[in-house]
């Protein structure tokens, strides 16, 4: 498997849990082991989705409105945003 850093962005942008956990005690965490399973999809298969612009890959987190963008290089990938389907369109680019 390829061994996946995240941005910092991207970091700070998966702290949305907290959001769902107090609307919800439960959500959070499971939006958590969602976005948890995406990683384990992405690093066993990374060029298996579609590309979004460029070399950005994207793939989209089960149960939840999310996707994560991603670059895919040999030796490693690189998570740039996890962002909301509805969030403004190339939001990430700047990373």
């Amino acid at each position: 498997m390829t061994p996946i850093r995240l941005l910092r962005e991207a970091e700070d942008e998966l702290r949305l849990a907290q959001y769902y956990e107090e609307a919800q005690p439960g959500l959070g965490r499971a939006l958590i082991a969602e976005v948890r399973r995406a990683k384990e999809l992405i690093a066993q298969h990374p060029l298996a989705t579609r590309i979004e612009r460029g070399d950005i890959r994207v793939r989209s987190i089960s149960r939840f409105p999310y996707r994560i963008y991603y670059r895919a290089r040999p030796e490693e990938i690189i998570v740039v945003a996890i962002g909301h389907r509805r969030r403004r369109p190339g939001f990430w680019q700047c990373r």
